[in-house]
């Protein structure tokens, strides 16, 4: 039962999603956190941190991390697969009846409506997941720092990600007490 659930909860998200991994995020929280309870807001940021520092498309390692925890090997195949089945099916039909559209003035237009409105949820999810992450000053400060680099261009990202794991991974290991009260590193 519980891998139809995973499948049938994921397969919703995929189908009512337009724009991508981070415009699923809303989704995810409603119906991985607030409906089903199958994690919660701290476990979702570590899975997107997680998800973002892994190869591939963040809905497909995020499906694939909660599928796991909530059914094993079987429920990270099964999320896997659902998320990815209505973009298939959707893109399959696009491309063989209506790939001539996109030229189209009017299909433009929605998608720039879709793209503003994406724009909107993705904003209000960061913002929530913000909130519920940025509770001590340390973390608010490294966030600072790490986003006035990216917009000064002063590293690239995967520098910044690298950089970010290396100092997280030496302050746990030379500093656990001060990571785990400042910084919220993990559960011992």
């Amino acid at each position: 039962m519980i891998l139809w659930e995973i499948f049938w909860s994921f397969f919703k998200i995929g189908a009512f999603t337009f724009g991508g991994g981070y415009a699923m995020i809303p989704l995810i929280e409603k119906e991985i956190i607030t409906n089903k309870k199958w994690i919660d807001e701290d476990e979702l940021l570590e899975i997107i941190s997680i998800a973002q520092m892994t190869p591939g498309v963040i809905a497909i390692n995020t499906a694939t991390f909660v599928g796991r925890k909530s059914g094993g090997v079987k429920g990270a195949l099964v999320a896997s697969a659902a998320v990815v089945l209505p973009s298939l099916f959707v893109i399959s039909i696009i491309v063989t009846f209506f790939s001539k559209s996109f030229e189209s003035a009017l299909v433009q237009k929605f998608l720039t409506g879709v793209r503003a409105g994406l724009l909107a949820l993705m904003a209000n999810s960061l913002l929530r997941l913000f909130r519920s992450g940025a509770n001590n000053i340390v973390g608010i400060i490294l966030l600072t720092i790490s986003l006035t680099a990216l917009i000064l261009s002063m590293l690239s990202p995967i520098t910044l990600i690298i950089f970010g794991s290396v100092t997280g991974i030496m302050l746990y290991r030379f500093f656990p007490e001060f990571t785990m009260k400042y910084l919220g590193g993990g559960k011992k």
